[in-house]
């Protein structure tokens, strides 16, 4: 099932759309926010790669939240270079999380590209474990990264954009449990394996929402 959703980031309305999976009884579900590439190169929240995501992750009991940054689509504002989307990261989580039917202590959070920057630079107590696909760890668009919780990397094996070895240049520090995936095949779009992204991302949330 899923809903259009919108929620404030301060003065700002940010829209999305809530994917739910059947839950029984009065159980609540794990949950993720996925965040959507560069929307000054076309992407949004109707991306490949997201909806792929966030649908492989309803078929394992694990709701999503996608959601469109400030500036793109029909969320207000402007682009804020990476920085004031962090703020859109933190308000999407909240807003999961407040959710009568979402497990607030199971939250997990994915990025693609752009997003998963973003994602990784985004510091919030709740969540358990994150994926970061494809993210350009060489280009500076204005955020810093810490990574706090157990992270997974996914990696194109043709990414010119965003090789698995600028991992190793960034000098991140990768928490217990952290895990580099590399795909063969895949470049930076992802065509044709969408499917096998969601995969992984799947499999490695699973491991910290039912454990």
């Amino acid at each position: 099932m899923t809903r259009a959703v919108a929620f404030k980031v301060y003065n700002l309305t940010l829209e999305g759309i809530l994917h739910m999976p059947a839950v029984a009884g009065d159980g609540r579900c794990p949950a993720a926010v996925v965040c959507h590439p560069h929307p000054l190169y076309g992407g949004d929240m109707h991306n490949s790669v997201v909806v792929t995501i966030c649908d492989a992750l309803v078929a394992k009991g694990i709701a999503a939240l996608r959601f469109n940054f400030r500036g793109t689509g029909s969320s207000e504002g402007a682009h804020g270079g990476g920085v004031d989307e962090r703020e859109d990261v933190r308000a999407a989580l909240d807003f999961l999380a407040s959710q009568p039917s979402i497990d607030s202590t199971r939250l997990c959070l994915a990025g693609y590209s752009f997003g998963a920057v973003v994602a990784l630079s985004t510091a919030h107590p709740s969540i358990a474990s994150l994926a970061a696909v494809s993210p350009p760890l060489s280009q500076d668009i204005g955020v810093g990264i810490s990574v706090v919780c157990p992270t997974l990397f996914v990696f194109g094996e043709r990414d010119r954009v965003a090789p698995v070895d600028h991992l190793e240049q960034a000098g991140i520090d990768l928490p217990a449990g952290s895990r580099i995936a590399i795909v063969p095949g895949a470049d930076h779009f992802w065509w044709g394996h969408e499917e096998e992204v969601a995969t992984e991302v799947v499999a490695f949330f699973n491991d910290y929402v039912y454990s």
